[in-house]
């Protein structure tokens, strides 16, 4: 309804969207670029991306599909535009980014951030999100089985790394 109404011109309807969408995809953006402000710059580019072009969407029923979509195509440009960026323990310089940051939590996101960015996006957008495997393969444009194995292969390595990390303390 909210959607309908945005396609319509309803700013104050588009407002609502923001707002219910807001945390969703900015702890997407966060778990694949890894950097709060930088996260926060790609929400903010993605509503706008959203909001200019909200009279594509045909299927308003497919707008968390879309949106999400934008966002993907945002960080990959963040990754373009930011190839020899180097990263060192994100979480530690963006605690504040992270709510009840409790220590499990932290090793969590870090644990997160250090996997490849294909195994990092399809896991966030999984457990994030809680998006189906089908809804992920729409938004990455990749083969269902290929979310699978991504998935399989994430938590393979989030568990070495969780466990790794639970004998180092």
């Amino acid at each position: 309804m909210m959607v309908e109404a945005a396609k319509k011109g309803d700013k104050k309807a588009f407002e609502a969207i923001v707002k219910r969408y807001h945390n969703e995809l900015y702890y997407t953006a966060l778990g694949i670029v890894r950097s709060g402000w930088e996260a926060l710059d790609i929400c903010q580019e993605t509503f706008l991306k959203a909001f200019n072009s909200i009279n594509t969407l045909k299927d308003t029923s497919k707008f968390r599909s879309w949106i999400n979509r934008i966002l993907i195509n945002k960080c990959n440009d963040y990754f373009r535009k930011n190839k020899n960026v180097v990263y060192v323990d994100f979480i530690e310089e963006n605690e504040g980014f992270i709510e009840g940051g409790s220590e499990e939590s932290i090793d969590l996101l870090k644990a997160l951030s250090s996997l490849k960015e294909d195994s990092r996006v399809v896991l966030t957008l999984r457990y994030f999100q809680d998006l189906s495997l089908k809804e992920i393969a729409t938004i990455l444009d990749i083969p269902e089985g290929t979310v699978k194995s991504r998935l399989s292969n994430g938590l393979k390595e989030m568990r070495k790394l969780m466990k790794t990390h639970k004998n180092s303390d």
